[in-house]
């Protein structure tokens, strides 16, 4: 039997808090620099202030470099979220023909489904509707926050995923014939 595996990594895109959060670490480092070598009792520990803050400054900056892997296997999507390529961890599991819907978000059905109780997942590089779909399933990743709840997953798919998504849940995948 043919097995069918297709996977996508997408890079998501900075947003405008994170370089605001980028400059703060920054400046906070300046600071610790400063205020080791100008306070008395500091300067024994100058060295290791500086390099710690620094140290420190760049792992979370790094921290904030994420990439979504989208793997579909058969009936399974599962989306992955790696982050500054050392730590992998599954934020979403599901199987396509449980799904109560999947369609592009420029559509009604998003409005329809889009509702505000609801969770939403954003595993979407950039907010461009257009290429954007939508997922409104069970979550059934084992780690992830929202396992058993039935969550809204906005994610960028390529043209190979959804036909194979529709494949197996052809009433619930909306597609408007374009991609």
């Amino acid at each position: 039997m043919d097995t069918t595996f297709m996977e996508k990594i997408v890079k998501r895109k900075k947003q405008p808090i994170d370089n605001i959060k980028i400059a703060g670490l920054i400046l906070a480092v300046f600071l610790i620099i400063i205020l080791s070598l100008s306070i008395k009792f500091l300067v024994a520990f100058a060295p290791i202030l500086i390099i710690g803050s620094a140290w420190g400054a760049w792992w979370l900056i790094t921290g904030m470099n994420m990439e979504y892997e989208y793997s579909v296997t058969e009936n399974f999507i599962d989306i992955d979220c790696i982050i500054a390529q050392r730590k992998r961890s599954r934020v979403f599991s599901g199987d396509v023909k449980e799904f109560e819907i999947c369609a592009r978000v420029n559509t009604d059905f998003f409005r329809d489904y889009n509702k505000p109780n609801r969770k939403v997942l954003n595993f979407a590089p950039t907010d461009d509707p257009k290429r954007n779909y939508f997922i409104v399933s069970k979550n059934n990743a084992k780690k992830a926050k929202t396992k058993g709840e039935t969550v809204l997953v906005i994610f960028e798919p390529d043209e190979r995923m959804i036909p194979n998504i529709r494949k197996y849940n052809p009433s619930k995948v909306k597609v408007d014939g374009l991609f």
